[in-house]
């Protein structure tokens, strides 16, 4: 009963549920961004499924879509567009609740809009996005999870304990179509005669699409690499569902499905599908696992942080970083923008960023900044003479910070569109000022009278 009370009235499986909505999210924009040259010939109202046929087809499987609207290019333009901005707030977890029915709802449209250029992974995502319409995926590694934690005084809704056991379900439901789908699929396969003859992966690396030229030759070529690849991929979709009920064996069963599914991608070239599947496994650990792993590395990386910052170090040393490496002007009187620096900061693995607050006593003389233009946009140069301002300059730091990587499309799209400028002055005319030793105009407190 204890149990049964834990998992109706307390969130389970929380940091696996926000790996696996980041995961799916940066999978989304990969697939929309990958996609955009040729949107319109895959889904645009003339492209290879017309809208007559589409029309008639969602009729047959009595589904609607956004798409069911208009069929006129700038609404499809409207909904492509608002699907990357859906999942890039879905990969942030901004408003995560509300993102990912959005994200959800786009992805469906586009979905049923030209199934003939789905496959497996396209299918997978969408069951498991639709659970998670009722999981918290945002209560790790987001913007929502930062804008709670500074909501100290913030009162537990009414609705908690309800609202955990629908997470709890959801998650649920996400596991166990994982599980169902990994079973199924071992059972299908221990069906057909290429499977038990152990010569399937033979002929499925023979087909023309899955062909990595100079690689793939000298795999179908060993005999017993394609029988111990055949029989050993039946195994362990068969044995997956049993390898997680050991608290030990899941370990080796996740593992086995990282390697798998990697193998996948690179032999079959399905990147995307196998991404999407590696996606899903995030979830299969707990909080208690995830926090054993944190623990585990960070011994790790104690041990071995001395010696890796030496190597950085003498890396960092060489030209090609000195070239590179640029100083950033910011506010030091704004809270959000030294949080944003001290987050910089710890992703500036190769020591290519130099953060000065332009708040300082001198350094606007000394560097011949104009105060008026900083109060208003960020300032970046990597030659002392010429510098980007707002959007330019948080792209050129992205481009230092490997982990920001992910990102950049997004950041050049937006200012190819004009927007980035933009959403940057409305975010900065917005922000806090808490100026330091003493006030300006922004200070609005007057002296209260002392009491006797």
């Amino acid at each position: 009963m204890n149990r049964v009370e834990r998992f109706l009235t307390r969130e389970h499986m929380l940091f696996g549920t926000s790996l696996l909505r980041i995961s799916m999210g940066l999978g989304i924009l990969y697939f929309f961004f990958y996609h955009y040259s040729e949107r319109h010939l895959l889904w645009g109202a003339g492209g290879l499924w017309p809208t007559d046929a589409f029309l008639a087809g969602a009729e047959e499987r009595h589904i609607l879509t956004l798409f069911h609207l208009s069929e006129s290019p700038w609404f499809f333009e409207g909904v492509y567009h608002i699907g990357i901005l859906a999942a890039l707030l879905f990969t942030l977890g901004y408003r995560t609740r509300w993102t990912t029915f959005l994200t959800f709802l786009v992805l469906w449209s586009f979905y049923y809009r030209n199934p003939f250029v789905t496959n497996g992974g396209e299918n997978i995502l969408r069951l498991q996005l639709f659970y998670l319409l009722f999981a918290n995926a945002g209560a790790y590694l987001s913007l929502d999870a930062r804008r709670q934690a500074r909501r100290r005084t913030a009162k537990e809704p009414g609705l908690r304990p309800f609202s955990s056991a629908l997470h709890n379900f959801a998650v649920a439901a996400i596991i166990l179509q994982l599980l169902i789908m990994y079973f199924t699929s071992g059972i299908y396969k221990v069906m057909g005669s290429m499977w038990q003859n152990g010569t399937a992966v033979y002929y499925a690396m023979r087909v023309q699409d899955y062909v990595w030229p100079g690689l793939s030759e000298k795999v179908w070529s060993s005999e017993p690499l394609v029988i111990f690849l055949t029989y050993s991929s039946v195994l362990f979709q068969i044995a997956f569902p049993f390898l997680l009920l050991n608290r030990y064996t899941k370990y080796a069963a996740i593992g086995g499905a990282f390697l798998f599914h990697i193998g996948v991608g690179l032999m079959m070239n399905l990147a995307l599908f196998s991404w999407y599947m590696i996606s899903c496994e995030w979830i299969l650990l707990s909080d208690r696992d995830y926090r054993f792993l944190g623990d585990w590395f960070r011994k790790i990386r104690a041990k071995g942080g001395n010696r890796m910052g030496n190597m950085l170090a003498r890396l960092t040393e060489r030209p090609f970083f000195n070239r590179h490496r640029i100083t950033v002007y910011y506010d030091g009187w704004c809270p959000f923008c030294t949080q944003s620096v001290t987050t910089a900061r710890r992703l500036d693995w190769f020591d290519m960023i130099r953060f000065v607050s332009f708040r300082e006593p001198g350094v606007t003389e000394q560097y011949g900044l104009d105060p008026e233009r900083l109060k208003k946009r960020l300032h970046s140069t990597n030659d002392g003479r010429h510098f980007r301002e707002g959007i330019d300059g948080i792209i050129q730091m992205v481009q230092r910070l490997p982990l920001m990587w992910p990102i950049l499309p997004v950041l050049l799209l937006s200012r190819w569109l004009g927007l980035g400028q933009r959403v940057y002055d409305w975010i900065a005319s917005r922000r806090t000022i808490i100026p330091a030793g003493g006030c300006d105009d922004h200070c609005s407190i007057k002296d209260s009278p002392r009491s006797s």
